[in-house]
């Protein structure tokens, strides 16, 4: 049984993985590099679907990428130079952070991490107060991918959009497919998302909206299959970020789920997540062994801990006795668990997808009932005390020793 939709959603809608198996099937050659033009169409119209899922006025401003990672890191490369200042949160994924701390030595930037809540909230004016003059980027986290919580940045963005010098990315990561993100409202200069969660599509696909006002350095150059008299990479987007050949099974997947996604509805889907995961919550509120790190949230995220277990114990156990797949640990976002007060182990992650059902939240909780039932027996054994988690305080003396 599956509860890691938060890494990678399952099951696929059926008519993605029939729509990948044609291109795979039926189609050949590359994007720009043959007469193949209907592989033209499909990249275009897939750019066309996404734009309109963002409420983004040109398609063109869509940029196919790798994953959220590498979108993240063409626009943390691409626009922070030398004594540049920026401000995150406590809530980021290490594909802002390690990038962000390593351009912190090799740029001289000057980081501020914002602080958040025991659930994963950032007091947005917290961020505000930091903004000034010399802010060339803030990014946010729009939904935590360990607590689920959704970030409230509307006077944020507000602020940001009328600095010329100063630009907002917005991680959509956990968001995309789960909630309605309208950036007409959003106004971020930069969204980046991945295709294999909310969004349904397969792994190996994701995305970047880039201002079309906004030129930044691509993190990669080289063949874009046009303009190969061009000894530089070729201006203008999305050709200027996108060198080597597209990954044309994953931008498919995208072209059918979000076909998927709003034949099912967004609204609908954002409505059943929350009410099964407000009713995964309220169950569990009822364990006094549980201690629960989340509030009930439309991406289906939520984060916990049975008393006298450290987090991989109980991942374990629900994996090898019940047959159910989570997460534990501190899922690549290691600052936000000094707030949540689960350090140094993190926490038990289970997160679901729209296909979930009850049936298989209520095993989930007859499993965690049994577990807590032997937790005495099963309780922790020589566990290290020496191991520290990273702090938001003190990481330029982490990453200067």
């Amino acid at each position: 049984m599956y509860f890691d939709s938060a890494a990678t959603s399952f099951p696929k809608p059926k008519k993605v993985i029939k729509g990948v198996e044609e291109v795979l099937v039926n189609k050949f050659g590359s994007y720009n590099r043959s007469s193949d033009t209907e592989l033209g169409d499909l990249i275009y119209l897939t750019r066309k679907k996404i734009a309109d899922f963002f409420n983004i006025r040109f398609a063109n401003s869509i940029v196919f990428t790798q994953n959220a990672t590498e979108s993240l890191n063409i626009v943390i490369n691409g626009v922070l130079a030398e004594g540049d200042e920026v401000i995150t949160t406590a809530t980021e994924h290490n594909s802002v952070i390690r990038p962000l701390l390593k351009l912190s030595k090799e740029r001289n930037l000057k980081v501020h991490f914002v602080e958040c809540n025991n659930r994963g909230f950032i007091d947005q004016n917290k961020i505000i107060e930091l903004i000034n003059d010399h802010t060339k980027l803030v990014i946010v986290n729009q939904g935590s991918n360990v607590t689920g919580a959704i970030q409230e940045i509307n006077k944020v963005s507000e602020i940001v959009s009328n600095l010329s010098n100063s630009y907002l990315l917005v991680d959509i990561s956990q968001t995309a497919g789960h909630i309605n993100v309208d950036n007409q409202v959003l106004k971020a200069d930069f969204l980046a998302f991945t295709g294999h969660k909310g969004l349904m599509g397969i792994q190996g696909i994701g995305g970047l909206y880039i201002n079309p006002e906004i030129l930044i350095s691509p993190l990669k150059v080289g063949g874009t299959g046009v303009l190969s008299e061009l000894l530089v990479q070729p201006h203008g987007t999305p050709i200027h970020y996108e060198a080597g050949t597209p990954n044309i099974p994953g931008i498919s997947s995208l072209f059918w789920s979000i076909d998927f996604i709003n034949e099912a509805g967004l609204n609908n889907i954002e409505e059943e997540m929350f009410t099964k995961n407000k009713y995964l919550h309220e169950e569990l509120l009822k364990r006094d062994s549980v201690e629960l790190y989340s509030d009930p949230n439309a991406i289906g995220i939520t984060a916990f801990n049975i008393d006298n277990l450290v987090p991989s114990r109980t991942a374990h156990f629900l994996l090898e006795n019940f047959d159910i797949t989570t997460r534990s640990g501190l899922m690549c976002a290691p600052f936000i668990h000094e707030f949540l007060n689960n350090g140094p182990f993190g926490c038990v992650r289970v997160s679901f997808s729209h296909f979930t059902s009850y049936e298989e939240i209520d095993y989930l909780l007859t499993a965690i009932d049994k577990i807590i039932k032997e937790s005495k027996k099963n309780s922790n054994i020589n566990i290290p005390t020496e191991y520290e988690l990273p702090s938001i305080y003190t990481w330029e003396e982490d990453i200067n020793e």
